[in-house]
């Protein structure tokens, strides 16, 4: 067969599975109303009227029909089928294909516990690696493949098994799933034509026009929905034929499957994580001196809710088109880098991780609050554990890194083994056990850095900036000659961000935990100065008062909304009238450190707190008094007051 030929054999599967799916579909439906076999809404579906499920077997029937089309008209194609014991890994893979489609047809009509369609679905997987488990691994074509071992058919069925939920999860609202499958399949199965693999992608291509013809009825009415039968069947699909396609000599590349499927990789990834997180509660009762406390409860893994991500674009605001448009976006560009990572192969590894730096940008900014894991505070209670605490595991830690810091800035500066001199290994420890010895004379290990202060600062930058001197000078006796100045202070800086950042990281995640707390009433802030400043600390130190920052008001020339930042919270303009920003802000407390308005200036700002029922916040702390803090007083500004009055802060604070 010429390329001309295959490849009009291959439009030809692709055109016919469309033209199928479009006029079996119907039938189905049909089928499916006939037997009662409808989604019910509910509150956590789209929909508002019952629709029939089963579109995934006129989806299969499609699909199959295409192929068994594809292979008469093509003897060349049946000899690549049967060629080389191809046979086996088809019969293997429509086999369990049919299975999971059987599973997923039965849980549309009567239901199937998750439990049992997890089992079918690893037996099925099971089924097909046998006789498909690429030996070696390769993310891009111009990489060592890596040897998987006896891992190969665990990774294989994993693969498959996650691939099959994935696009089952992306089904949740019209179009999703099948306008997804249908880039997927496309992109695999021109990755496939692209390494030769020509049954792959027929079988692709015929998924990929199945899905395009069923598309026409989940848009419009009367309508259909894959079901579990469409979504298992097509999620399984992929997953075997892209193990088929892109596998070469017992090798498989990995970076254009992954970016090929990427958009429901990440659909389940983001499940699977979300559930588990939400299981986990990080709080901190009573006192501010109690420790912080890790709860743990059910993760729900199988219990299904309205949190995908096509749930939470249409929550963002997104019109049901325009999410469509996004998710159809993401899905086409993930598909031309996997078809580009085959082409050129330095496309594909720097894809993957440059796709995977925007998840998880865009997933816990926009999307899950249960990611925001800094914000939650979920290394807190890690940091808690007594181990941490104890001399021996910090005299670990600061000994590996003293050990990376050398190996890093000796990379970077120049400076390594010379001829005829000692091992590097030998001066890396002789370099560990100066610099150690330095840390503890200069004092790092006198006392605890949990509630870290100005005092526990100074000496621990003291106490390293010793240790990195006497292990630059421990470096020159051992080598007989002085390292490079940029080795010499890159070492030093390692040491400080790695050894001094390990141990005020509590203080600051504290700090981030207390600011992401979403409890409490709003707090708005008089003064971007030291008293500001000071009175933040102590609601973020203290969240037994109740109080949650919005942002610090403060006298400046500038007019209007946020005019900057202080302390990482919004700076507003005091040009402004108090009135409208306490009621743009939704603020229900007034904090004014004492101090920052005179008596008169204090009685105009409480007048209009009383007409909006803001409570006014007098903080009476006094901070040159060392550790002794006075609570703050709440005036009494909670009773009825005379009309509002508009007063300009320029005039009040």
């Amino acid at each position: 067969m010429t390329p001309r030929i295959a490849n009009t054999v291959l439009v030809a599967a692709f055109a016919g599975a469309a033209v199928l799916g479009l006029a079996l579909t119907p039938l189905v439906r049909r089928a499916a109303l006939a037997r009662g076999v409808l989604d019910i809404p509910d509150e956590r579906k789209v929909h508002t009227t019952p629709v029939p499920r089963l579109g995934g077997l006129g989806v299969a029937l499609a699909t199959g029909l295409a192929l068994l089309g594809a292979l008469a008209a093509s003897p060349a194609l049946r000899g690549a089928l049967f060629g080389g014991g191809g046979g086996a890994r088809w019969a293997a893979l429509g086999i369990a294909a049919l299975v999971v489609l059987f599973a997923g047809a039965v849980d549309d009509v009567r239901g199937v516990p998750a439990e049992g369609k997890l089992l079918l679905e690893i037996g099925a997987a099971a089924l097909v690696v046998t006789v498909v488990a690429p030996r070696a691994v390769v993310l891009t074509p111009s990489t060592q493949p890596l040897a998987l071992g006896a891992l190969a058919v665990p990774l294989a069925v994993l693969w498959i098994v996650t691939l099959t939920n994935a696009v089952n999860l992306t089904d949740v609202a019209d179009g999703v799933a099948g306008g997804i499958g249908v880039v997927s399949a496309l992109a695999l199965g021109l990755a496939s034509l692209a390494l030769g693999r020509v049954v792959a992608t027929a079988a692709l291509l015929g998924l990929a026009g199945a899905l395009l013809g069923f598309l026409p009825h989940n848009f419009r009415w009367p309508r259909i929905f894959l079901g579990d039968s469409g979504s298992l069947f097509v999620g399984f699909l992929l997953g075997s034929a892209s193990l088929i396609g892109l596998e070469r000599d017992g090798v498989w590349l990995a970076a254009p499957a992954v970016l090929a499927v990427g958009v429901p990789l990440a659909e389940c990834g983001l499940t699977v994580t979300r559930r588990l997180l939400r299981a986990l509660a990080v709080v901190r009762p009573g006192s501010s001196r109690e420790r912080f406390l890790l709860r743990r409860g059910r993760a729900g893994l199988f219990v299904p809710d309205r949190r995908h991500v096509p749930h939470r674009l249409l929550e963002l605001g997104l019109g049901r088109w325009t999410a469509l448009a996004v998710l159809y976006g993401v899905a086409i560009g993930c598909g031309a880098l996997a078809v580009a990572a085959v082409r050129w192969p330095a496309v594909g590894l720097p894809a993957v991780l440059l796709a995977f730096a925007g998840l998880l940008y865009a997933a816990p900014r926009w999307l899950y609050e249960e990611l925001r894991l800094l914000d939650r505070g979920a290394f807190l209670p890690l940091l808690e554990m007594r181990v941490v605490h104890n001399h021996v595991a910090q005299l670990l830690y600061d000994g590996a890194t003293v050990a990376v810091a050398l190996l890093v800035s000796a990379g970077l500066g120049g400076g390594g083994t010379r001829a005829g001199g000692p091992p590097f290994w030998a001066v890396t420890g002789v370099v560990i056990i100066a610099t150690l010895a330095g840390f503890r004379v200069a004092g790092l290990y006198r006392g605890g850095y949990r509630d870290a202060g100005l005092a526990e600062t100074a000496r621990a930058f003291r106490a390293i900036v010793v240790g990195g001197v006497l292990g630059t000078g421990a470096a020159f006796a051992a080598l007989g000659a002085p390292l490079p100045a940029a080795t010499c202070v890159l070492f030093v800086f390692f040491l400080l961000t790695l050894v001094g950042g390990a141990r005020f990281s509590f203080r600051v995640l504290e700090y981030v935990y207390q600011r992401g707390q979403r409890a409490g009433r709003r707090a708005l802030i008089v003064g971007a100065d030291r008293a500001g400043r000071h009175a933040l600390a102590e609601m973020l130190a203290r969240p037994e008062l109740g109080l949650r920052p919005v942002g610090f008001v403060d006298d400046t020339e500038a007019v209007g909304g946020p005019v900057g930042d202080f302390q990482g919270y919004p700076l507003y303009a005091g040009r402004e009238r108090l009135t409208a920003m306490l009621t743009m802000l939704a603020v229900s407390d007034l904090v004014v450190p004492a101090g920052t308005l005179s008596q008169s200036r204090l009685a105009a700002v409480r007048a209009v707190c009383q007409a909006h029922a803001v409570r006014l916040v007098h903080f009476d702390v006094r901070w040159d008094a060392g550790e002794a803090r006075v609570a703050p007083r709440h005036p009494p500004d909670t009773t009825a007051a005379p009309a509002a009055r508009a007063v300009p802060l320029d005039a009040v604070s």
